[in-house]
């Protein structure tokens, strides 16, 4: 009986080391511009840094993507007043302050987050993830009783309407 276990260990051992050798030796035959190993180009490394700079600067009011890129997040700074408009698709999570929907129409503003629609005029609830179905004036804005800065985070194209004092 100990001799059968044995065999059959062995076994076990030869084929889990077959098994890595093939997994080691199939991961670097691939050839330079084939799916296995990819060439990157010029203009998408550039266009990469430029994007991770726009990030990083966290002061853009646009983000231009290209299609399959997912755009990043950016931390807006709002005062009292002040009114970010989105284009369509711009996500927003509202993080503090007062906050409400706006807009120049009678549709509100889905908030993913709670499954409902935000009416225009009524208050956003902090950490939820609204999405602007269109660039037809929809957005948020910072209530007058808000003190300090309210800070929101936005994927998308958007444009920051600052507060006449």
């Amino acid at each position: 009986m100990l001799k059968k276990s044995k065999i059959i260990l062995s076994i076990s051992a030869l084929l889990f080391a077959g098994s890595l050798m093939t997994n080691v030796f199939a991961g670097t035959t691939g050839e330079p511009g084939t799916v296995d190993d990819p060439i990157i180009t010029k203009s998408y490394v550039d266009e990469q840094i430029s994007l991770l700079k726009q990030s990083l600067a966290g002061d853009s009011t646009t983000q231009p993507t290209s299609p399959g890129t997912l755009a990043p997040i950016i931390v807006v700074e709002l005062t009292a007043g002040d009114r970010l408009l989105g284009k369509a698709g711009t996500e927003i999570i509202v993080r503090s302050g007062k906050v409400v929907a706006s807009g120049d129409g009678s549709n509100g503003i889905p908030n993913v987050t709670a499954g409902v629609d935000i009416k225009i005029g009524n208050t956003i609830p902090l950490n939820h993830q609204l999405i602007i179905p269109r660039a037809d004036g929809r957005g948020i804005r910072v209530l007058a009783e808000s003190t300090g800065i309210s800070y929101v985070m936005v994927r998308g194209e958007y444009e920051v309407i600052k507060a006449t004092k």
